[in-house]
């Protein structure tokens, strides 16, 4: 079986209007997220082998919130972190290339960026409408491998829907 969880950043901070787009940093309530996210993710045994983050300052730092939580697992690996430019505000089609490219055979990656591309692609692979707030995690499963670009995207059903409280 393959895992694949798509993850929104968390809630990110608008107040400096002088930082460009990809360098806005998480606000409060984000920061607490990203760290309830992980706990979630602990406690719901949704542990990726392989998390492939977009660059936006927002991801990086929703990322190393989680991690917090994963890291005091004493049983558990620590996931695998790649990151990627080409996730910043990507398309489904782009974060689908990156995740075919970079899968590395695991059996449970996790994507983290942003919307609109990471809500449409939780809603193509799942062949529903799915609405993705921030610190909000889509998790998908299907029987066969990754196979090839096409075969990616398909037979995939969704396992969880979850988000962090941010209030």
């Amino acid at each position: 079986m393959r895992r694949w969880m798509l993850l929104r950043h968390a809630k990110s901070d608008w107040a400096d209007s002088s930082l460009e787009d990809k360098e806005r940093p998480l606000n409060a309530r984000g920061k607490k997220a990203a760290c309830l996210l992980g706990q979630k993710l602990v406690e719901n045994d949704l542990i990726p082998e392989r998390i492939l983050c977009s660059t936006a300052r927002r991801t990086e730092q929703t990322l190393q919130g989680m991690m917090q939580a994963l890291s005091q697992i004493a049983d558990r690996a620590v996931p695998e972190v790649l990151y990627f430019d080409e996730l910043y505000l990507a398309t489904p089609e782009t974060i689908l290339r990156v995740a075919q490219g970079h899968h590395g055979g695991k059996s449970s990656l996790m994507s983290i960026g942003h919307n609109p591309g990471i809500e449409i692609l939780a809603s193509l692979l799942s062949d529903q409408v799915i609405e993705m707030k921030t610190a909000q995690l889509v998790v998908l499963d299907k029987q066969a491998n990754w196979g090839n670009a096409s075969e990616m995207q398909q037979g995939w059903q969704i396992t969880e829907n979850l988000r962090a409280e941010e209030g």
